[in-house]
């Protein structure tokens, strides 16, 4: 995980966990430790794989196996992540918008000029079987005001999901 975010200008993007909570979570990794996921709950994070591992695509058997082991929701900043996440399941459920006081470290408003002039709102998404293969429609998700209230609203659609 921490390789590959060395020299990766997106790496701002990516939160790595120390050792110790990492420790308290789930983890799935690859054989030759290139691509893997970690839960912390039912929360999924640290998706990781990396370009020049042995299995290219595996970032969508991570998640399809984060989900297998309890994976219910998750959230990322709004690049190409809500695509990768919506086609295994995973749907917009509320978004925040950016706040350069939270800015990650490392980030580079220039390298994210794609998404939303650099600061790319965070997106909350829950798991829903019955969207595996839906495409992901950018800017979904409803207005929070704050990271709080995107869990609450996570919370909120699993819970009508289940009630269905």
């Amino acid at each position: 995980m921490i390789a590959l975010t060395e020299n990766n200008p997106f790496a701002a993007s990516v939160y790595v966990y120390d050792e110790d909570e990492y420790a308290r979570m789930r983890m799935r990794v690859t054989e030759d430790g290139t691509a893997g996921v970690a839960l912390k709950g039912d929360e999924v994070v640290s998706v990781f794989a990396h370009q020049d591992g042995a299995h290219p695509g595996v970032a969508q058997s991570m998640l399809r196996q984060a989900t297998a082991l309890g994976g219910q929701r998750l959230d990322c900043f709004d690049t190409v992540l809500p695509k990768l996440y919506a086609a295994t399941g995973f749907v917009p459920v509320a978004r925040l918008a950016w706040n350069d006081n939270y800015a990650p470290d490392g980030c580079s408003y220039k390298t994210y000029h794609f998404y939303h002039s650099g600061r790319p709102d965070v997106v909350f998404m829950a798991y829903n079987p019955s969207a595996v293969g839906a495409l992901h429609e950018r800017g979904a998700g409803e207005y929070v005001t704050d990271y709080d209230e995107g869990l609450a609203k996570v919370e909120a659609y699993q819970a009508a999901s289940v009630g269905k």
